[in-house]
């Protein structure tokens, strides 16, 4: 277990080392684009966000969790509360292990939901109930599933109130900006650094031992009313479908209700003192 003690400001260069015992997924799976983002990427990502105050004390909601980088990422940044979200069990699973791995244990909320077919589509039980001030994610590159990078920046914006933070393909800058702007109104789109993303062999046909690509990450503001441009789609409240397997797995209380909870304690022994 690794003894740590989450906090602001936290240097770059320490939250690499402390990500560096996170360990990646056992067995990826490839229809789902399973790579794990490395600790040097994920560091990078929230030393970005921090200069924004995208992190500490905010709701946070990392969109395809896998093993949990993002989440615990965000965690020892501070962030008030921590949501996780994945369609794969596994991943859960392992995201789940990850956080119990520190000591104390890190808590982070997690959910199991189909970002594709229901939080991107506003279907489910998670439509609509899903909401937090800032999102993380590394969304699958579409390589697999065509579409599935926009499927997960259309999720993003009917859950974040504040800001999204996302990593594409540095060669889709020009769809994924026109995506964002012209198709779900983004108030803000704007590449905040292009990084490099080491890819390990990790299935059958990979020759290399290892891929570096160029990534951008971006960072978005959705629009004021949550709204994307687009209608719904229809809940025909069939309770058979997929998104009814949605569980909430090992629920913590947040950090930050706990905070309030001491507040208020504090807020009864001073009247008590009176």
């Amino acid at each position: 277990r690794r003894a740590t003690t989450p906090r602001a400001g936290m240097k770059r260069k320490h939250l690499e080392s402390l990500l560096s015992h996170v360990d990646g997924f056992a067995e990826p799976k490839q229809d789902l684009e399973q790579y794990a983002t490395n600790p040097e990427l994920c560091a990078g990502v929230m030393h970005c966000a921090n200069r924004f105050g995208d992190v500490r004390d905010k709701c946070v909601v990392d969109l395809g969790v896998g093993c949990g980088m993002l989440s615990i990422a965000s965690v020892l940044c501070d962030a008030g509360s921590v949501i996780g979200v994945d369609v794969d069990d596994d991943a859960l699973d392992a995201a789940r292990d990850n956080a119990e791995a520190f000591e104390p244990a890190l808590e982070i909320d997690l959910v199991r939901c189909d970002v594709i077919e229901s939080l991107a589509k506003g279907r489910g039980r998670w439509a609509g109930k899903l909401r937090a001030d800032t999102v993380f994610m590394n969304p699958p590159f579409g390589t697999r599933r065509r579409g599935a990078d926009a499927a997960f920046i259309r999720a993003a914006f009917r859950i974040a109130t504040g800001a999204v933070y996302s990593l594409h393909k540095s060669s889709t800058r020009a769809h994924i900006e026109k995506f964002a702007v012209n198709t779900l109104k983004a108030r803000k789109a704007e590449v905040l650094a292009q990084l490099r993303y080491d890819l390990p062999a990790t299935y059958a046909h990979h020759r290399q031992k290892s891929v570096e690509i160029a990534v951008d990450l971006w960072r978005f503001e959705p629009p004021e009313d949550g709204a994307d441009g687009l209608p719904d789609s229809d809940d025909d409240g069939d309770d058979d479908g997929d998104d009814d397997d949605a569980r909430v797995i090992g629920l913590a209380v947040s950090r930050a209700r706990a905070r309030d909870d001491d507040d208020d304690d504090d807020d009864d022994d001073d009247d008590d003192d009176d």
